[in-house]
């Protein structure tokens, strides 16, 4: 009889668990009820569904082949642009992609959740540590912690980029660089993107909050393996 190899094995059921992790709302409203997830890059009146959540909070993405009923007017913006998608926070972003690698893309904004009943019943934020929380929601007067927040952006071509930009920015006592270094390799489609804290500036609180001087940027393979937390109206 031929002998198993149980390392092998062993690394078999390792890599079949972590596949089917199953992403889940950390706090599901006690109500039970199931959600549509969306994103309103293009305003209220034009959701796009990417998924949705079931009763028992399991998170289930459903992202769409092809984007429906987006007007001239959205396709042609400036703001559908790679560079404005993913770096109009550097100083020479719009320099950062050359003009015919310029291809349709955008921010997916924050998914939202959505119900028969209402159509914007609530947000997922999407974090590392639930504690970085507050600072996503108000960066301007919260103190930031270390850790990840992602974003999903929509690319429609494959996109590959390394190297890093830097965006200035005035503090009470003089202007600071901060360092965004990025490791991109996106597919066509949906892509989440890690915003890794590496390091915060620390200011005078009384005068203005502190915020992240140091930050890696990657894509993540497949859905994220982080706190998904909701936010119900």
């Amino acid at each position: 009889m031929k002998k198993v190899n149980v390392l092998t094995v062993s690394l078999f059921i390792f890599y079949l668990g972590f596949s089917q992790t199953q992403p889940k709302l950390a706090n599901n409203p006690l109500e039970s009820i199931e959600y549509n997830m969306m994103v309103m890059p293009f305003g209220m009146e034009n959701p796009i569904k990417i998924g949705s959540i079931s009763k028992s909070g399991d998170i289930n993405f459903d992202f769409p082949k092809e984007l429906k009923n987006i007007s001239e007017e959205d396709k042609n913006s400036e703001s559908v642009k790679l560079w404005y998608s993913l770096f109009s926070q550097c100083d020479n972003g719009m320099d950062m992609v050359k003009e015919k690698d310029n291809i349709f893309s955008f921010d997916s904004g924050v998914i939202s959740l959505s119900t028969n009943d209402n159509p914007y019943a609530g947000v997922i934020f999407t974090l590392s540590d639930e504690n970085l929380m507050p600072w996503v929601e108000d960066p301007a007067y919260i103190e930031p912690i270390l850790g990840s927040y992602y974003e999903l952006i929509y690319v429609a071509k494959p996109f590959e980029y390394h190297g890093n930009c830097i965006t200035t920015k005035m503090t009470d006592t003089s202007d600071t660089e901060i360092n965004y270094n990025y490791n991109l390799n996106l597919k066509a489609g949906f892509n989440f993107i890690e915003y890794k804290i590496e390091h915060i500036y620390k200011t005078d609180p009384n005068v203005m909050a502190s915020f992240p001087d140091k930050v890696t940027v990657t894509n993540v393979e497949g859905v994220p393996n982080c706190k998904w937390i909701g936010k119900y109206f």
